[in-house]
């Protein structure tokens, strides 16, 4: 079976504007990210709007999305079928600093049995207050729902996805519902339309880079 990395990328992020291209010791966040997914062994594409972003990917590995897409899923359901073709797709978030195959791989053996999952951890005491931390509740590997609100329980839902072909038509007749836009969190979209979104467990040191505050966490652990 065939499988691709797409990474979802903007520069309009609300609590980080431009990060897409902040510099992490010599290169743009988004060629990072691309450059050490392409390091995996998978056909890597970046999904973008941006002419700004485009420009610092190899051509070949840009698909430009419609600046009507919202959020990250919406780019990767209009590249699925159209531009690309294959079984397997693992949205890595652009501001995943520090992508890890190990991740990748889980999400790809947990797509054999459902069309769309989501990768956690468990929650750490300093991510239970964060608002820029994605908080989810799940039992059994099936999410109930997301937070940024402080929350004591639960898991930390990390930067990466992963989609069959099925997940795309479901994902195009769903309905947006203020709770999504309230959390900007576009995962919510799947449980509110009453489908089932799976999740699967990993271990993960990365850094997602949602803040200036994680930009400077990450230049602290990394000194050039």
């Amino acid at each position: 079976m065939s499988t691709a990395i797409v990474i979802p990328a903007r520069l309009k992020s609300s609590r980080f504007p431009n990060k897409a291209l902040i510099d992490m010791n010599g290169k743009p966040l988004i060629r990072r990210v691309f450059d050490i997914c392409q390091t995996f062994g998978y056909d890597t594409y970046v999904l973008t709007d941006s002419k700004e972003i485009a420009d610092v990917i190899t051509k070949f590995n840009v698909i430009m999305t419609s600046p009507d897409c919202t959020d990250g899923t919406d780019r990767c359901m209009e590249v699925i079928g159209d531009e690309l073709h294959y079984d397997k797709y693992i949205n890595v978030q652009g501001d995943t600093a520090d992508p890890d195959i190990k991740v990748v791989k889980a999400i790809e053996k947990a797509l054999d049995d459902h069309y769309v999952i989501q990768a956690h951890k468990p929650m750490t005491a300093d991510g239970q207050a964060n608002p820029a931390v994605n908080k989810m509740v799940q039992t059994n590997d099936v999410v109930h729902w997301f937070v940024r609100s402080a929350l004591t329980y639960g898991d930390f839902a990390l930067g990466y996805h992963g989609y069959t072909p099925e997940a795309k038509p479901r994902w195009n007749s769903f309905t947006q519902y203020p709770e999504e836009k309230a959390e900007t969190i576009e995962a919510l979209r799947w449980i509110q339309n009453g489908d089932i979104l799976k999740t699967v467990r990993v271990e993960d040191n990365g850094i997602e880079i949602n803040t200036p505050e994680d930009y400077e966490l990450w230049k602290k652990k990394n000194p050039k």
